[in-house]
């Protein structure tokens, strides 16, 4: 087990990346209950990690930054079933 990483401490999959982190070290987002709000608003930050809804996490590196954004529109339709 790495030195950053307790014993107990949660870990997380960055989405883009996929390499786990622990958790306080990435910024999770949470999506809107409508793809329309997602495409016009985005994903919602939640630096306080307690709102409601499916969280999805990022690491801190610019290229899983930029890939965010993207990727979470497919992911938003995938999981709601819906298909254009």
């Amino acid at each position: 087990m790495s030195e950053t990483m307790a014993k107990n401490e949660p870990v997380r999959m960055c989405v883009a990346c996929r390499q786990r982190f622990p958790k306080k070290e990435l910024t999770r987002y949470v999506c809107p209950d409508t793809t329309a709000e997602l495409e016009t608003d985005g994903p919602v930050s939640d630096p306080e990690m307690k709102k409601p809804g499916r969280g999805y996490y990022v690491c801190v590196q610019a290229r899983c930054r930029d890939r965010f954004p993207k990727m979470i529109v497919g992911l938003m339709k995938k999981r709601k079933g819906e298909t254009q």
